[in-house]
C-alpha cells in the first residue's frame, strides 16, 4: 500500500453510555480522559452527543461537558454532535456555545439537529410533533446570535426584540454550524443553501458521494463562493463505527459486547439494519457494512482507502467507545489508530502514549 498525498482528518464520537458494568461518573470521567488523549495523539475533533432520559447517552448539556474538555486540551476541536435545538431556547444555546468558544480559545464546532426521540421531548413537556418547525426557527435565531451582537426575530415560537447576546465568540464569524444529515436529500440542500457544514450517518458510500455532489451544486447555485463551499465540505465528515486491535479477530471480538448492549438499549430508532425484531444483532452483517471499520490496523487502512475512493470525503468521525467499552480497550484502540493508521494518510509520525 502506498501513502496518499491528501491529508485526512479523523475525529472521535462520544455518546457516553452507561451499561451495567459502569457508573455514570466512571463513563463521564473515562470520556474526558479519552478526549485528553485524543488531543495529545492528534485527532482532529471530539464530537459529544446530547441526550436525556436514556442510559445510552447521559450528557444532557454538551456545553458543560465541552467546557470541562476545553480545560484539559489544547488543540482538538470540541464539537456538539448534536445539540437538539427544539429542546432549548436558541438564545441560550448561542450564549452557552459562545462561552465554550471563549473558554476553548476558538475551538468550537456547533453541530445541530432536531431530535428524534419522543421520550426525550416528553420528559421536558415539549411537543414532539412541532420539532421540525421549531428546529428551523431555532436554527435561524442561533445563526444570527453567534454572528451578530443583537438579535431581532419574529416567528411562530419565538419573538425576540433587539436582544444583545453575550459573550461574543472568539471565532470571527462565530463557530461553524454543522447539520446532521442521514437519508434526506432536502436536509443536505437546506444545509448547502444556508452555508452550513454537515455530518453524515447511516448511509451508503454511494449515497454519501451523491449527497456531497448535491451539496456542492446547491451551495454554488445559492451564490456561495467556491472557496467557501470547499472549506465547508473539508470540515464536514461522516460517522463510522471503528475499533482497532492487533488482529482483526481480536478487534471484532472486543467490540462486540458494547455494540450489542447499545443496540439492545437503543429501542427508539432504526439501527443501521443490523438488528431483528427481537433486538438481536446480526453481528456478521454489521462487520460487513460500509459504515464499519473494525479490525487490524492494516485492514482499517484498506477500508478507509476504499471509503475515500468511493465517497471523495476526507473527514471521518470514528465511534470507538460504543456502549461504554472498557476504558483500557478504548485507549488501546485510539493509540493503535494514531500510531499505525493515521500516518498512512497524513505522513505524520505518532508516538504511542502510555495508557
Amino acid at each position: 500500500m502506498t501513502n496518499t498525498s491528501k491529508e485526512m482528518k479523523f475525529g472521535l464520537f462520544f455518546l457516553n453510555s452507561i451499561p451495567p458494568t459502569k457508573t455514570d461518573a466512571e463513563e463521564l470521567n473515562d470520556g474526558l480522559e479519552q478526549i485528553k488523549m485524543a488531543d495529545e495523539l492528534g485527532y482532529e475533533a471530539a464530537w459529544i452527543a446530547e441526550h436525556n432520559a436514556r442510559a445510552y447517552g447521559v450528557v444532557s448539556n454538551t456545553a458543560v461537558y465541552l467546557s470541562a474538555a476545553a480545560a484539559i486540551t489544547k488543540n482538538i476541536k470540541l464539537a456538539t454532535g448534536v445539540t437538539r435545538l427544539p429542546l432549548h431556547h436558541p438564545l441560550q444555546v448561542a450564549e452557552d456555545m459562545n462561552l465554550v468558544d471563549v473558554i476553548s480559545n476558538g475551538r468550537l464546532y456547533l453541530g445541530v439537529g432536531k431530535g428524534y426521540d419522543k421520550l426525550e421531548f416528553d420528559a421536558y413537556n415539549i411537543d414532539f410533533d412541532e420539532r421540525h418547525a421549531k428546529y428551523l426557527e431555532s436554527l435561524d435565531i442561533l445563526k444570527a446570535a453567534i454572528q451578530s451582537e443583537r438579535v431581532t426575530y419574529s416567528g411562530q415560537f419565538y419573538n425576540i426584540n433587539n436582544i444583545p447576546v453575550y459573550p461574543r465568540p472568539i471565532q470571527k464569524d462565530g463557530p461553524p454550524i454543522f447539520v446532521m444529515v442521514s437519508g434526506n436529500d432536502a436536509s443536505m440542500i437546506n444545509a448547502a443553501e444556508q452555508g452550513h457544514s454537515f455530518m453524515l450517518g447511516g448511509i451508503t458510500n454511494e449515497d454519501t458521494k451523491h449527497k456531497i455532489k448535491l451539496y456542492r451544486e446547491s451551495a454554488l447555485n445559492s451564490g456561495l463562493s467556491e472557496e467557501y463551499v470547499e472549506s465547508a465540505i473539508s470540515r464536514s465528515g461522516k460517522l463510522l463505527f471503528c475499533y482497532v486491535a492487533e488482529t482483526t479477530e481480536q478487534a471484532q471480538k472486543e467490540y462486540r459486547a458494547g455494540l450489542e448492549w447499545y443496540m439492545s438499549e437503543r429501542d427508539n430508532r432504526p439501527t443501521f439494519g443490523v438488528i431483528d425484531r427481537e433486538r438481536n444483532v446480526d453481528y456478521d452483517r454489521f462487520l460487513q457494512s460500509e459504515n464499519t471499520l473494525v479490525g487490524s490496523p492494516e485492514k482499517v487502512v484498506e477500508d478507509i482507502e476504499r471509503f475515500r475512493k468511493e465517497t471523495g470525503l476526507n473527514n471521518i468521525i470514528l465511534w470507538m467507545n460504543i456502549g461504554g467499552q472498557p476504558q483500557e480497550q478504548v485507549l488501546k484502540s485510539m493509540n493503535l489508530f494514531a500510531e499505525k493508521v493515521m500516518p498512512h494518510f497524513n505522513g505524520a509520525k505518532v508516538e504511542q502514549l502510555n495508557s
